[in-house]
């Protein structure tokens, strides 16, 4: 069974892969677009005239950060859209009714989520190298923390999939929470400047250990808590692993 689970998830990285490249347009170049828009305004127009944070000029200090909200940001939009499209369109069942375990499933668009994720941060840096003194100090650190942040939020994704009654339910964790959190999560500003009890606060805040620790990555910059961060970020996503499994399993929304 093994090549048949291969061709399987195969097909569906593939198909997936092909759904919002082709339409890159509306996947792929707002990210970028939003992206250069903070880039242009925070970063120059207004950064060139605020004092360096952390060592680090304006536009080099939020850079990190606007990465990390275009992988949050496609990650969790390809793998609900795409789940919730599976289940409007009723070929999930065809899914489950073959040779394909739901572990099988899962992955495969995960897999394909995390790539877009990936992908729309790369281009975003990208953008950003002629406007910044960008450096990839800690490499290691700054792939391992956006890969888990692309798994995580492609996760949590598809599990937003599989509630979704309609199209609005897609977008509403996305821009009632995932939004807020990423921007109260130090892309503007270091944690470590805010007063009591609004630093202690924010470490509950996952996109703060997040943006923190890619930060560290590229520009060696302090974070939070690395530590914390590389134990919460494979943990998080082992649950939310776990949970998209159990879910597609027992065909919640699904077989209803």
């Amino acid at each position: 069974m093994t090549a048949v689970y291969w061709h399987a998830y195969q097909g569906l990285v593939i198909k997936q892969l092909r759904r919002f490249l082709r339409s890159w347009v509306q996947s792929l170049l707002p990210s970028v677009v939003t992206a250069g828009v903070f880039m242009l305004i925070f970063g120059h127009f207004v950064g060139r005239e605020l004092a360096a944070v952390q060592g680090q000029a304006y536009a080099d200090f939020i850079m990190p950060g606007l990465v990390m909200f275009a992988v949050v940001g496609n990650a969790y939009s390809n793998s609900s859209l795409a789940f919730f499209g599976a289940r409007l369109q009723r070929h999930i069942e065809e899914m489950l009714v073959a040779p394909m375990p739901a572990w099988l499933i899962v992955a495969g668009f995960v897999t394909a989520s995390t790539l877009r994720g990936l992908l729309a941060g790369a281009l975003v840096a990208l953008l950003a190298m002629p406007f910044t003194a960008m450096q990839f100090h800690h490499v290691g650190v700054g792939l391992t923390v956006a890969v888990f942040t692309a798994l995580l939020f492609s996760l949590l994704g598809l599990i937003n999939g599989v509630f979704a009654r309609n199209f609005d339910d897609t977008s509403l964790i996305s821009t009632f929470v995932l939004t807020p959190l990423t921007y109260l999560g130090g892309v503007f500003y270091p944690a470590q400047l805010l007063p009591a009890p609004w630093q202690s606060w924010s470490l509950a805040n996952p996109m703060m250990h997040i943006v923190e620790g890619f930060r560290y990555g590229l520009l060696d910059t302090p974070a939070v808590n690395l530590p914390l961060t590389f134990i919460f970020l494979p943990l998080l996503t082992a649950v939310a692993a776990v949970t998209a499994w159990a879910l597609v399993a027992r065909g919640v929304r699904i077989k209803d």
